[in-house]
């Protein structure tokens, strides 16, 4: 059925009105025809997955023709807000939803900066994007209207200057009432790591977003001013200083991501023995890429919308003789990663630069650097040569190799034209078939977070079956080493409902650990927090499920007991694993990359450490007993039957 039936077939059913306070309408847009429609989304289908993350996932499961190829106009490109965005501290994220060109499975990310509050305040929780249009288009949000503007002046320009062209054209000032999401050149040519922009740094980067937005011929979403005034449910300025208070005085709020940002997560991994190092063939680097090592570099940090953390750091490497990439935003703790140890690169200058071109050039740093660390690992072992990569010598630490190689990625040029198919490369013909050894990527995406997970086996679970591919931000308990939870048994008990191993390396009760954090962080994303402001994540003293339901009631006035959110947690993934069982994703697809089975690490007090198979397949078929999903890692028939009723209004 064309993409437009199922839009209207949908349209039909979807109510013309709100819900509840605070809730915006769903606009579907027709690039192709420059038409837009609206309804709302129905408050079933909030009960049962709430907003952002949640219902963008209705609306995909809804919409989706897997018969198609993800960058096909009839795959939706899907923006949503979440319920409490744009309204309470620290709930200024949005999430972006398709099918992924990139790994060929589900493809959700997650942003912050302003514009998913923005976008709320115009009125709209969700944008719904299908169609391709017939020239490069800018679609400008004014006022709660939407209109399709010419975009041929912005097409070619990164993302320094398209902000700057764009602020000059529209007026206005950013962070102020300008707030946009938009793709560069590398989204332009349909580059696989290419993301959607949507700051200066904060960007829905994972899964080849810009891609698909290129593939629309979209080249942005301007919003601006602010005018929808939230008449919410129950007053909530007194509430939402409490919160703020309380996310300033956790410790790891106060003493380390608003100082120093998430790059303080380095050293702890470095030290454990934990850092993915040439692509994971070492796991610990030089102590010189340690945070207090960017202290020089720092003027300032900065935040998202009404967020009093301010978790992000500036760098200005030269002061007022500062170049283009000289100054800018970052980096975060996987682009340190990502372009230092995993490269093989030792000097925190050299990182900053990089982490300011990946920016400009809007690039996913997770992917992009893990495609040349892959590269550079190929090259290494004689599975590709200088005859493969058009003269280029491959070697580890070479910072001017690697800017180079950046470029050539952005624009599709010589080797970057491989480079640019990110973990594709072997399915493109690129590599041999005997590179997939050497990929750290679980169903098609390679990995988001830096660290190496041998040691840590709740993290290395979470990883395999996180729906979107070999990423940290879905279920990484990270307080697996924390002295706190695991000296204090029955603390620990309470946090996960039931007994989890305080041993790193043993893998018994660490299914639980990463089933409640699933849970939690899906919520977080389905309301709109930030997850380092989220229980479970870095702290148990963050905003959890009970924080959420208060807040949902004050700013909704819809009642939601702490566990009927532990339940839209669940049913956020369990919808998501319908979607990817479309999509032809299973239990083979659920595991790891061979290394990590294979080899064990070298360095630390954990030295030795790799993943039993035997052992991770058992922790692996206790998850699914605990998810209620088959052997298989789908819903089971009695909860699957229920999820599809919700999703198809037959509930």
């Amino acid at each position: 059925m064309p993409i437009r039936d199922r839009v209207a077939r949908l349209l039909a059913e979807l109510p013309d009105a709100p819900q509840y306070p605070t809730q915006g309408a769903t606009a579907f847009i027709d690039l192709e025809r420059r038409e837009v429609r609206q309804a709302y989304t129905p408050v079933s289908v909030v009960r049962a997955l709430l907003a952002g993350r949640g219902a963008n996932m209705f609306y995909l499961y809804r919409l989706l023709d897997e018969s198609l190829a993800p960058l096909d106009p009839g795959v939706p490109l899907i923006f949503g807000s979440g319920v409490l965005t744009g309204i309470v501290p620290s709930a200024a994220r949005g999430n972006a939803t398709s099918w992924s060109p990139e790994s060929g499975v589900l493809m959700d990310c997650n942003a912050g900066d302003y514009f998913p509050s923005f976008t709320k305040m115009n009125g709209y929780d969700h944008l719904v994007l299908y169609g391709r249009a017939p020239r490069w288009t800018l679609l400008h949000v004014k006022d709660g209207r939407i209109a399709f503007r010419d975009a041929a002046p912005y097409v070619g320009l990164d993302n320094l200057d398209l902000r700057e062209r764009i602020e000059a054209d529209f007026g206005g000032a950013w962070t102020r009432d300008l707030a946009m999401a938009s793709i560069t050149r590398a989204g332009e040519r349909l580059v696989l790591t290419s993301a959607i922009m949507a700051g200066p740094k904060a960007c829905y980067a994972r899964g080849g977003p810009g891609a698909k937005m290129g593939a629309l011929r979209l080249k942005a979403i301007l919003v601006q001013g602010q005018t929808h005034d939230f008449e919410t449910a129950q007053p909530y300025k007194g509430y939402n200083r409490e919160i703020a208070q309380k996310l300033l005085a956790t410790s790891v709020v106060k003493h380390a991501l608003k100082t120093t940002g998430t790059p303080f997560l380095y050293k702890p991994s470095r030290l454990l023995g934990a850092m993915g190092t040439k692509n994971h063939q070492e796991t610990t680097w030089t102590d010189a890429l340690d945070a207090s090592n960017i202290d020089p570099y720092r003027p300032g940090m900065a935040g998202c919308f009404r967020c009093p953390v301010n978790c992000r750091p500036l760098n200005d490497l030269h002061g007022d003789e500062a170049d283009r990439y000289g100054r800018g935003d970052g980096p975060e703790y996987v682009t340190l990663g990502k372009f230092g140890p995993n490269v093989g690169i030792d000097r925190i200058e050299s990182v900053i630069r990089l982490n300011n071109i990946c920016n400009d050039l809007g690039l996913d740093t997770a992917s992009t650097g893990s495609a040349i660390a892959w590269a550079m690992e190929l090259f290494q072992r004689g599975i590709i040569t200088a005859r493969d990569t058009g003269g280029l010598e491959l070697v580890w630490g070479d910072a001017a190799l690697v800017e180079r190689l950046i470029f050539m990625l952005s624009r599709r040029e010589g080797f970057g034209d491989v480079l640019a198919d990110g973990a594709r490369a072997v399915e493109k013909g690129h590599y041999p078939p005997g590179a997939l050894r050497y990929r750290m990527a679980v169903k098609g995406l390679m990995q988001s977070d830096p660290h190496d997970a041998r040691i840590l086996k709740a993290f290395a679970l979470g990883l395999a079956v996180s729906t979107r591919g070999m990423d940290h931000l879905r279920n990484r308990v990270t307080l697996e080493i924390n002295a706190r939870i695991n000296d204090d048994p029955a603390f620990k008990q309470r946090l996960y409902g039931g007994a989890v191993s305080a041993a790193p390396t043993s893998y018994e009760g660490k299914e639980r650990a990463v089933r409640v954090c699933e849970n939690v962080f899906g919520v977080g994303d389905a309301v709109g927090m930030c997850r380092f402001t989220t229980q479970l994540f870095n702290s148990p003293s963050l905003p959890g499920l009970d924080q959420f339901a208060a807040q949902i009631a004050n700013v909704t006035g819809l009642a939601f007991e702490p566990a009927a959110l532990d339940r839209v947690g669940l049913n956020i993934m369990g919808v998501e694993r319908l979607i990817n069982r479309r999509l032809g994703v299973g239990r083979q697809d659920d595991t790891l990359p061979e290394r990590w089975f294979e080899e064990p690490i070298t360095v630390g007090a954990y030295a030795g450490e790799k993943i039993d198979r035997a052992e991770f397949d058992a922790m692996l078929s206790r998850f699914y007993a605990l998810s209620s999903l088959t052997e298989e890692g789908v819903p089971q028939d009695a909860w699957r039957r229920e999820l599809e009723a919700a999703l198809e209004g037959r509930a």
